[in-house]
């Protein structure tokens, strides 16, 4: 009799945990299958790795179906079901429903590189980068050092030149040269901040970087002629106002892009 009674029980606790054709059928329509989904093709394997035996995702539908109380997947329920991730694999089951993957099988999931857990990760170390290198790469700080030492050099060496003192154009010297050496920082931390900060070649952006390129090459110039010793020449000294024109402008459209017009 014991045996009988243990028979009964079992088929009938296989029973409870099977699935019916309308249980199934609920599901489907709640979660809005297209009649080509990889789910209708699973049927039964949807929720179960051997029939009675659960994966993941038929472990969570008869969990949320029991803590309902309900008779079977409503909107309500699969609303729930849809916002975890049963297989662990990094996308929700209502992302694996939605592209045609099966949410109980961890080996079965979107097409894409990577996984979105790898993704948030990249994310994270993303954000942490910007809290220990901010997204201008200090370019905000360390072009004052060009442009106020070269613009510096500037203004002595042509008052030393117009007083015929060489101790004022010594000290313009000084500047052109350690504000012109500058720009080997300036220039990566400044390609840096466009690229980070998401700035397009246009406008403002595309006006800075021309005028820095020129100013630039302007600043190489006139320090490697100004080497040769105190220069006395009429082009050199307007070669040198036009640098210091370029790095103004340079300045100027740089200002636009951190505070605006």
């Amino acid at each position: 009799m014991k045996r009988i009674v243990s028979s009964l029980c079992l088929v009938l606790g296989v029973a409870i945990s099977v699935a019916t054709p309308e249980e199934m059928e609920r599901l489907h329509r709640v979660a809005e299958l297209k009649p080509s989904s990889k789910l209708l093709k699973a049927e039964c394997m949807t929720c179960h790795t051997d029939v009675p035996l659960h994966n993941p995702f038929g472990r969570d539908v008869r969990s949320a179906i029991k803590s309902s109380e309900r008779a079977g997947v409503d909107a309500e329920i699969w609303t729930r079901l849809a916002s975890i991730d049963s297989d662990q694999d990094g996308w929700s089951n209502g992302e694996e429903v939605r592209l045609d993957t099966l949410p109980g099988d961890p080996g079965d999931h979107p097409a894409e590189s990577r996984s979105r857990k790898e993704t948030q990760t990249d994310a994270r170390i993303s954000v942490g980068l910007d809290q220990v290198i901010p997204k201008h790469s200090l370019h905000p700080v360390v072009i004052h050092f060009p442009i106020a030492l070269f613009l510096f050099g500037v203004a002595f060496d042509l008052i030393g030149a117009r007083k015929k003192d060489s101790g004022l154009r010594t000290t313009g010297w000084w500047g052109l040269l350690l504000g012109t050496i500058s720009t080997a920082v300036a220039i990566p931390t400044g390609v840096a901040a466009l690229l980070r900060s998401g700035y397009q070649w246009t406008g403002p952006a595309l006006s800075h970087a021309l005028f820095a390129a020129t100013a630039t090459a302007l600043m190489i110039s006139t320090t490697l002629w100004r080497r040769k010793g105190e220069i006395q020449s009429k082009t050199y000294f307007a070669l040198l106002l036009v640098a210091a024109l370029a790095v103004a402008l340079a300045g100027h459209f740089g200002g636009q892009l951190v505070y605006g017009n």
